[in-house]
C-alpha cells in the first residue's frame, strides 16, 4: 500500500498528459542513447615510428648502461638526444627526448647530445 502523498501524486501526473510526456521524453533517450553503440574497428596498420638518421651530431658519444627495465624510471624532461641503436648487424640512429629515455631500449648502445642529423 502507499503512502497516501504518493497515491495523490500519481494521480497528479496522470491527469496531466503533458508532465506523462516531460518525464516519459528523458527515460526514452536514455534508454535509445545505449541501444545503438556504434562498432569500433582499430585499424591495421603499424604505429608511427620516431625518424631515423644516418649519422650521429658532434658531441662526446656516451654509453648507454646496460638494459635493465627493473631499475629505470625516466621523467618527463625534454632534453634531446641521438641514439646510436644495434639491431641484428644493423646499425641505427634516432632522436630520444632525453638521456633516460634513449637507453632505455636493449637496443640502444649510446647516445649524444642533441637531435640526429
Amino acid at each position: 500500500m502507499m503512502p497516501p502523498f504518493m497515491s495523490n501524486a500519481w494521480a497528479f501526473i496522470a491527469k496531466r498528459p503533458l508532465i506523462k510526456y516531460m518525464l516519459g521524453l528523458p527515460l526514452l533517450l536514455a534508454l535509445a542513447s545505449c541501444s545503438s553503440l556504434p562498432d569500433i574497428t582499430i585499424p591495421e596498420s603499424t604505429p608511427a615510428q620516431p625518424t631515423r638518421s644516418h649519422q650521429l651530431p658532434n658531441g662526446v658519444f656516451s654509453q648507454c648502461p646496460p638494459f635493465d627495465p627493473e631499475k629505470t624510471m625516466c621523467t618527463a624532461q625534454y632534453d634531446p638526444v641521438c641514439v646510436k641503436g644495434k639491431t641484428g648487424n644493423l646499425i641505427s640512429y634516432r632522436t630520444a627526448g632525453n638521456a633516460c629515455s634513449a637507453c632505455s631500449t636493449p637496443e640502444a648502445i649510446g647516445y649524444v647530445k642533441g637531435e640526429c642529423l
